[in-house]
């Protein structure tokens, strides 16, 4: 089954979104970002993405694979793409199947098929973004960061649909590509996915087991040298996995330095760094350049906000500066930052293991 072209192509349609947490230029709390950072990222197309393909690529399941039949192939064989959901083993119908690179989104793989009992159709949807070749990519993420969303979907065929996609934690799954070459995908999967809009059934569909090794086509679009992000830490000791990266090569005054700002649907990270061109090891600074760590996000709770970002004198912490370059900067953070004065939290945060990968706007 092939996706129809004008389906792939609304994914470039621009989309406000939610706005970002985290912040990078010290004098603000964490959780917020500076206006000019926002409006212009909130006006990227591929931030448009995700939310194009949450409402599209599930009910094109549900509506294209109607009618009887069962999930086997001939001879009871399999058809190259199974998994369980909540428990229950479901294998895709091999006529329901498409495994495809999506026309002009760089690094854009879609992978979705459907399993029919009876009047019941149940559907499978990966969509990926700034994906290069095999390796682990994260979903539940924006379509700046290397990875990409799971959606299930289940209906009748007579437009009672329900949709469950992953949330914008950072960490709601993990698709893992073990090949992606001579016309073929394949690897394993497995993902949460949450009630989508208007979705009248509620629960959580948990999506194990997933396998798949498909046919692919279509050719994928090159991604460019700075599109695409990663940045990751232990939050006292808790897996963040950001949803959304957003970095630039200046200060907050728009003078030499980097920064990037990151969040989730609860937490945000973000780092400042004043009058940092080169790799290096940079420790937090509250005098001229400034330079600052900040975590959290506005309008948490105590366990989510928030700390640092030049609030306290006594933030230690450092930023290590491995590669720096006009289009990507990537390094390692550790820190213990301080609560911000008139937040929720009460107690230090301790941030280890933090890496970052972040591709500059």
């Amino acid at each position: 089954m092939k996706v129809p072209s004008q389906i792939l192509r609304i994914a470039g349609r621009r989309s406000s979104g939610p706005d970002y947490a985290g912040r990078a230029s010290a004098p603000t709390p964490a959780g917020e970002r500076p206006e000019s950072t926002q409006a212009s990222h909130r006006g990227s197309p591929m931030r448009a993405l995700p939310l194009v393909l949450a409402g599209t690529a599930t009910l094109l399941v549900l509506g294209a694979c109607g009618g009887g039949g069962d999930s086997n192939g001939p001879g009871g064989s399999t058809s190259g793409f199974t998994a369980k959901i909540n428990g229950q083993s479901w294998e895709a119908l091999p006529i329901s199947i498409v495994a495809q690179a999506i026309a002009g989104v760089p690094g854009g793989v879609l992978v979705l098929g459907s399993q029919t009992t009876g009047a019941v159709s149940q559907g499978l949807t990966i969509s990926l973004y700034n994906i290069t070749g095999p390796g682990t990519y994260a979903l539940g993420v924006s379509s700046d960061v290397f990875g990409g969303i799971g959606q299930v979907g289940e209906g009748n065929g007579g437009g009672n649909a329900n949709s469950w996609i992953t949330e914008n934690t950072g960490t709601a799954g993990t698709i893992t590509i073990t090949k992606l070459s001579g016309g073929r995908i394949a690897g394993t999967f497995s993902y949460v996915a949450e009630p989508g809009q208007n979705n009248a059934v509620g629960g959580t569909r948990t999506v194990t087991d997933g396998e798949f090794d498909l046919e692919f086509t279509g050719t994928i679009a090159p991604v460019p040298a700075n599109v695409g992000s990663v940045v990751s830490a232990l939050f006292g000791g808790q897996l963040y996995n950001a949803w959304s990266v957003f970095g630039l090569l200046q200060d907050d005054l728009g003078g030499p330095g980097f920064q990037f700002s990151t969040s989730t649907k609860e937490h945000g990270l973000s780092i400042l760094l004043g009058g940092v061109t080169a790799p290096g090891t940079y420790t937090i600074s509250h005098t001229s350049p400034v330079r600052s760590i900040g975590a959290g996000r506005n309008g948490g709770d105590a366990n989510h906000c928030c700390w640092g970002g030049g609030g306290s004198a006594l933030d230690v912490g450092t930023i290590t500066i491995t590669s720096i370059t006009a289009t990507r900067v990537k390094g390692t953070i550790t820190a213990t930052l301080q609560p911000s004065p008139g937040k929720p939290a009460t107690t230090p945060l301790v941030i280890t293991n933090g890496t970052f990968d972040v591709g500059i706007q």
